[in-house]
């Protein structure tokens, strides 16, 4: 993205903005100033979204701007390119390639007794010395017809590779996805959270002014003021506290979108919940880009497997050189001799000095070790997926048992506050009834804050949250556009019939059975009892066929 220099200055200045704020706020002295109105004591507000002002910037904006702009973001898809390109170097093998050669030589010979006495008088008195010069041109077109399966192997594993690359760029937009719903939860949260602490030093600005007037009239003591004074300090604390943690969450806000936030609404329900965790374990198998990854890389590695099995094939290619030699000095065209020639070039590699052998046995070592992630992505997306679903059903509970708390402590207050006024409570009453129904109100925020987050991290493991799922109609990115373009590229219309040919009797990515390493002694072990309810992604036997179950020692 190109911006003029007035838009990149701007741009600077959002970024830095909500830094300029948090020091800003810090060092104003508006940041401890107590609103001061009508010296009569509040009922309590009916929630925080009594005070909460009309928004003016959403969830679906962020989404749309982050997914565009975020260097992240689009540094993923620049690796993803750089994937794609790897298959068009696989299919360069299977392509003509023609080179140039044009050298020029000088010799200058100081001849010896010998070659003087053979040369001509003429020439011995013209010039003592011998000088010759030539100018050879030489065209090479090569054309490989068979390599033994290189080209084959080497365009499967590309294209699996280029399967795992898109893999990861969903799982990199998830995070993405994630950490923006977690800023904008956060900062939507923290700007409510400072309204109720800055509603709450006000009261406690006009409570203390009260206690102080009937100390004055000998109905209370200086321990009901010192009591009205700490509770007053230790509020600030706090809503100094809420602003700089608010400055924090705008910063990174702005980190990943690249502007500030403005008035945050409502964000939207997420859609493609599961109603059951059984059905996110179900959805996770197939969608998980996590998983899906590391299955897509055991097949890179299988195909690297056979393309270094194809080493040790034989090869065939042709190759035709048009060509011309004569002398550079004086240079005319009629003097040069001019050579065509074709060849058929057939290699049977023989001995390799067991080169070819470790590099298989490399690729199968490494092959084996994909496979074993897999079981343990497998085992990481069921753990992850449990502490989500969990998450997310504890908030909800807490939601629901929060906010009947929430109407008990306002009529707490209320009636604390009330019966204050006719000398049936201390004071200390009412700041603890004070103190209950603030706290109440912000845990009820921070439970509604956990569960929408739990939500987007429970769908980035179902490999649902994307960008085009959460907002209709937006333009996503389509990495199919650039791996055609890089398929395509320098293309020739024999290179299928090449590849076809090459694919005959092609080596095969079979791996190598996977054994547990154990010592010469191995100690008596005793095995717990399964457990007794497995899900889908909880087992190691998966459907795909890229996976094995793994053998035990005591299967060798």
């Amino acid at each position: 993205m190109h911006f003029p220099v007035q838009g990149k200055l701007a741009f600077a200045t959002l970024l830095l903005a909500p830094v300029q704020g948090l020091y800003a706020a810090s060092g104003r002295s508006e940041a401890v100033t107590i609103p001061s109105a009508d010296r009569s004591l509040p009922s309590a507000p009916e929630g925080a979204e009594a005070i909460e002002p009309v928004p003016n910037d959403s969830l679906a904006a962020a989404v749309v701007q982050a997914y565009v702009s975020n260097p992240s973001l689009a540094a993923a898809r620049y690796d993803l390119r750089a994937t794609d390109d790897e298959l068009g170097l696989a299919l360069a093998r299977a392509r003509t390639t023609v080179d140039l050669q044009v050298s020029g030589q000088y010799d200058l010979t100081l001849p010896g007794r010998t070659t003087q006495a053979s040369r001509p008088l003429v020439d011995r008195l013209n010039d003592p010395h011998i000088e010759r010069n030539s100018l050879a041109s030489s065209l090479i077109a090569d054309q490989p017809l068979y390599a033994g399966g290189r080209i084959s192997s080497a365009i499967a594993s590309a294209r699996a590779g280029i399967e795992a690359g898109r893999e990861a760029l969903r799982g990199d937009e998830g995070d993405m996805l994630v950490n923006l719903i977690a800023a904008y939860s956060d900062v939507r949260r923290g700007s409510r959270v400072v309204a109720i602490r800055e509603t709450n030093v006000g009261v406690l600005e006009k409570m203390l002014d009260e206690v102080a007037a009937r100390r004055e009239a000998g109905e209370l003591t200086r321990t009901d003021i010192a009591q009205a004074e700490t509770q007053l300090q230790a509020a600030q604390v706090q809503l100094d506290g809420s602003r700089a943690e608010l400055e924090s969450s705008r910063a990174t806000f702005a980190a990943i979108v690249g502007r500030e936030p403005g008035t945050l609404a409502q964000p939207p329900a997420l859609p493609g919940l599961p109603a059951t965790i059984d059905d996110a374990f179900a959805s996770a198998e197939h969608a998980n880009p996590d998983l899906r990854q590391a299955i897509a890389q055991d097949r890179v590695s299988r195909g690297q497997i056979a393309v270094v099995r194809a080493e040790g094939r034989p090869s065939l290619s042709i190759q035709g050189v048009a060509g011309t030699n004569g002398e550079a000095i004086p240079f005319h065209r009629r003097d040069q001799d001019v050579t065509f020639t074709g060849r058929a070039t057939l290699t049977i590699p023989l001995i390799a000095g067991g080169r070819i052998r470790s590099l298989v046995a490399q690729a199968e070592n490494r092959e084996s070790a994909d496979r074993l992630r897999i079981v343990a992505t497998r085992r990481q997306v069921v753990q992850t997926i449990i502490n989500a679903w969990n998450q997310w059903v504890t908030a909800e509970r807490n939601v629901a048992t929060q906010n009947v708390q929430l109407k008990a402590a306002r009529v707490y207050y209320d009636g604390t506050f009330e019966e204050y006024r006719e000398g049936l409570r201390s004071t200390f009453d009412v700041l603890y009834a004070q103190n209950s129904l603030r706290e109440t109100e912000i845990a009820v925020l921070t439970s509604e804050r956990d569960s929408y987050v739990a939500q987007a991290y429970l769908l980035r493991q179902l490999g649902q949250l994307e960008a085009g799922r959460l907002v209709q109609g937006a333009s996503t990115y389509d990495p199919a556009i650039y791996t055609r373009k890089a398929e395509t590229r320098s293309g020739v219309p024999w290179g299928a019939a090449v590849r076809a040919l090459d694919g005959l009797a092609a080596p095969s990515g079979k791996p190598q059975p996977i054994t547990q390493p154990h010592s010469a002694k191995p100690a008596s072990v005793v095995v717990p009892p399964v457990y007794a309810r497995e899900h889908p992604l909880a087992t190691s036997g998966p459907s795909n066929p890229a996976i094995t179950p793994l053998r035990g020692a005591t299967d060798e």
